[in-house]
């Protein structure tokens, strides 16, 4: 199969080619993880991450791409409404790139893939820890580390 980048979709001709977009390939799936799409129901995700922060959950990670990004922000600021001021959001960004397969029409083409990036964003809702005799607890130090702790996914960090 040849890899092909093409930057447009208006290059791709629809009478000769069918896109056939994959799914992203995605972090390992923690309990503590949520993928939020566009089809999913806003409200009942809602309440399974406020389910998950109410019991043993201290920590959740609320993951979007592409257009749902503005569900997934969403979701965390109503957690953070919600909380009444005792949960905290750290928020990172990536570019992701896609996969799609072009599936010839006509017999004289072959197969092809188009590669693409998406825009993709990860939302750590967290409660922050509380201060003992007017010393702070350990700070945040973006979306996957707090001082003193193995990072996310075996990331190295910078220490």
């Amino acid at each position: 199969m040849e890899k092909v980048q093409q930057p447009y979709k208006d290059e791709i001709d629809k009478e000769e080619y069918i896109v056939r977009k994959k799914l992203p390939k995605r972090l390992p799936k923690r309990k503590n993880d949520v993928y939020v799409t566009r089809r999913t129901d806003f409200k009942a995700q809602l309440a399974r991450c406020q389910k998950m922060l109410d019991s043993d959950c201290h920590v959740i990670y609320i993951h979007g791409l592409g257009a749902a990004t503005n569900r997934a922000v969403n979701l965390a600021l109503q957690l953070k409404e919600r909380s009444l001021g005792t949960i905290d959001v750290a928020v990172n960004t990536s570019t992701v790139e896609l996969v799609d397969d072009l599936e010839p029409q006509v017999d004289h083409l072959e197969p092809q893939t188009q590669i693409r990036n998406n825009s993709a964003i990860h939302i750590k809702v967290f409660r922050p820890m509380p201060s003992i005799d007017g010393v702070a607890g350990p700070k945040t130090t973006g979306l996957g580390t707090v001082d003193n702790a193995a990072p996310l996914n075996g990331a190295k960090t910078d220490s």
